[in-house]
C-alpha cells in the first residue's frame, strides 16, 4: 500500500508575496506529473504562523521554512519515501 501524507501550503499574504504561489504551482504539478493525487493531499492555509520565515510549508506536522519551488518538491519526494 502507499504512503499518503498531508501537505499543507501557506497561502497567507506574506507567503504568497514571497513565492508560495511558484510553490503551488510547482507542488500541483509534481502530483500531477507523477500521479500522486491518491498518496498527496493538498491543503491551503490563511497562515501557518511563521509569516517572517515564508514561504512555509507543513508535511506531516514537520514545518519548512524559507523554502525554494524545488526544495519544496524535493521534501514531498522525501516524505513519500520514508
Amino acid at each position: 500500500m502507499a504512503k499518503k501524507i498531508t501537505v499543507e501550503l501557506c497561502m497567507g499574504s506574506s507567503c504568497f508575496a514571497r513565492g508560495n504561489s511558484e510553490i503551488l504551482q510547482a507542488v500541483e504539478n509534481y502530483i500531477s506529473e507523477k500521479d500522486l493525487a491518491d498518496q498527496v493531499e493538498l491543503v491551503g492555509h490563511l497562515c501557518l504562523g511563521k509569516c517572517n520565515q515564508g514561504p512555509n510549508l507543513r508535511i506531516d506536522g514537520t514545518d519548512y521554512s524559507a523554502i525554494s519551488p524545488e526544495e519544496a518538491i524535493s521534501c514531498i519526494a522525501r516524505a513519500l519515501e520514508e
